[in-house]
């Protein structure tokens, strides 16, 4: 492959990476919707159209034949009256309108063959359109799931990126460990300046002077002592 051949299929790599980029999937299939239901719409005029002129071919045709039925009266009658030359003329427009409604009824046929394909050809794109229409809505029903998922995606990746439990781990740690370090360094503070040595003492001090009024108490409490008999001399 030529160098030219390589900057081609680069430039249309690009080129398409960057439709791709910008094109709102959703956005380009409602535009398809509507761009056929504006064929829809141009077909369906056009079978109108034709039935429009089918009626009118009919109605031309009817009146040729009408027109027929007259000129063979006409020529009935003026043979009866001896008139052969106005029977030749009524005659020949008898054919006239005879032939040219022939015609007509030949060009009808085909139009008929015409409008009735441009009918199945409107049937057939009306249900394309409406099978469109349920896959749209079915192509948003999936994009809005992958819509959400993308985004129940992202934030599971943040909470996985963040390591959120471990960290809440990390800091209770840090805290426990700061509050046993400042309980140690206070045993320890009071140690070396003998406050808790005071406060042992303090409470043993406490606890003699307790039992001491206890002691008390308890002799205040106790029955008198009754006198001994005397001995008999």
């Amino acid at each position: 492959m030529n160098i030219a051949q390589r900057f081609t299929l680069f430039v249309k790599g690009s080129f398409n990476g960057l439709l791709d980029s910008v094109e709102d999937p959703e956005r380009s299939l409602h535009q398809l919707v509507l761009d056929m239901e504006e064929q829809l719409e141009r077909a369906k005029r056009a079978a109108a159209q034709a039935m429009a002129n089918e009626d009118r071919l009919r109605q031309r045709i009817e009146g040729l034949r009408k027109e027929r039925v007259e000129w063979d009266t006409a020529a009935r009658r003026a043979m009866g009256h001896g008139r052969e030359d106005d029977t030749r003329s009524a005659l020949e427009q008898a054919e006239r309108a005879a032939q040219l409604g022939q015609q007509l009824g030949e060009q009808l046929a085909a139009q008929e063959q015409d409008t009735e394909q441009i009918r199945a050809a409107v049937g057939r794109l009306h249900e394309q359109i409406e099978g469109a229409r349920s896959r749209l809505q079915l192509l948003q029903a999936k994009m809005r799931q992958g819509e959400a998922r993308r985004a129940m995606g992202k934030a599971m990746r943040g909470v996985q990126a963040i390591h959120m439990m471990s960290e809440f781990d990390r800091l209770g740690e840090r805290v426990e460990l700061q509050a046993a370090e400042e309980s140690a360094y206070l045993n320890l503070d009071d140690a070396l300046s003998g406050a808790d040595i005071k406060r042992r003492f303090g409470r043993q001090a406490m606890d003699d002077a307790v039992e001491e009024r206890l002691a008390r108490l308890r002799q205040e409490m106790a029955p008198p002592k009754e006198d001994a008999p005397a001995s008999a001399s």
